[in-house]
């Protein structure tokens, strides 16, 4: 940590200093840019900014156009603890979406900037439907029917997610409970009905999903197993079909872009080895096909289960604020950058 807080000192005042989580993987669009490459790549793309030469993917500058603008001074900080610190402390000016859900609240209790907007990540609870169990439809129906989304939001997530538009209705356990002792799982005198694996990343706000839908799945005699694993290998195990539940978000920067590498057979990101002919045909037709058409089929196949849309969340520093009388809007990148200015 000591060398992590000099690493941080005696920067110069003529640059706005942002804290990311973890590195891009590169900043050349035509690399095959990753999440945070694609946050930060529109500032390069639309000629806002160039890469200074000296930068690495781990600390690098973005030089503006004119003299008189600050510089954009981008560091890695890999621990949530150490961010909140670094901003406490004043040595960073900007973290956008990097700071855990606890810690954003707890500045906000401070009456520190925090600042918020509206995004469009949503988070889901992911079936394997090769599972024999999970593979029931009814079973499936049942799970969502069990699941107090109104109450997480409001007491787990500190009002920083909606519910989905497309989440479940609020939860009917007795109906959930006829479902499942209609489709051939009863509950017995005594233990659970059956056990069901929960692969989950070691990510705070994941692994609170897994330990509350244990929670709740146990209300209707289903037993979970929470398996937290390392991001790589959790992903790992999801391109095998090696799991039961899993959490995950999909990650979108507009309720018009496509999901399509989730939901077509082909799809990259298809982990719940979802089928669906009739929508494969429309995806076909128009791989951009976006979330509002395509839908329809999820929400009765039930491949996944939508929960709720995450906000945006801006920590600014005293030294920084937005141009005249400008408010924080963000499209999941950081264009917002180019409307902030040194007080």
């Amino acid at each position: 940590m000591f060398g992590l807080i000099l690493f941080f000192q005696d920067r110069p005042k003529i640059e706005i200093r942002i804290l990311i989580d973890r590195p891009p993987n590169t900043l050349s669009a035509s690399q095959n840019p990753d999440g945070m490459a694609r946050k930060i790549l529109p500032l390069l793309i639309e000629g806002h900014y160039q890469l200074s030469q000296s930068s690495t993917l781990e600390d690098f500058y973005l030089i503006p156009g004119r003299s008189d603008e600050p510089k954009l001074h981008f560091m890695v900080a890999r621990d949530d603890l150490a961010r909140g610190i670094l901003f406490e402390e004043g040595k960073v000016d900007v973290l956008f979406d990097t700071l855990s859900l606890s810690k954003t609240n707890w500045f906000k209790e401070q009456d520190r900037s925090v600042l918020e907007s509206e995004g469009f990540h949503l988070s889901y609870l992911g079936f394997n439907l090769k599972d024999p169990i999970l593979g029931n439809s009814a079973v499936r129906e049942a799970i969502s029917l069990a699941l107090p989304i109104d109450a997480w939001v409001k007491y787990k997530y500190f009002g920083w997610v909606s519910r989905s538009p497309d989440a479940p209705p609020l939860p009917d356990l007795a109906r959930a409970r006829r479902l499942l002792d209609s489709a051939g799982y009863p509950a017995p005198s005594q233990g659970p009905r059956f056990h069901l694996s929960y692969l989950t990343t070691p990510v705070r706000e994941g692994n609170e999903l897994a330990l509350l839908t244990r929670e709740a799945l146990k209300q209707i005699d289903i037993a979970v197993d929470v398996i937290p694993l390392e991001t790589s290998l959790f992903f790992s195990r999801l391109k095998k079909g090696d799991f039961e539940l899993f959490g995950a978000r999909i990650m979108r920067t507009s309720n018009e872009e496509s999901i399509a590498e989730y939901l077509k057979s082909s799809g990259l990101k298809n982990y719940f080895s979802y089928l669906n002919g009739a929508l494969d045909n429309e995806l076909q037709k128009n791989p951009e096909l976006p979330w509002n058409q395509a839908k329809k089929y999820v929400l009765q196949d039930r491949p996944f289960i939508p929960l709720f849309v995450w906000k945006h969340g801006l920590l600014l520093s005293s030294r920084v604020k937005f141009r005249g009388s400008g408010a924080f809007q963000s499209d999941d990148s950081f264009r917002f950058l180019t409307e902030l200015q040194l007080k």
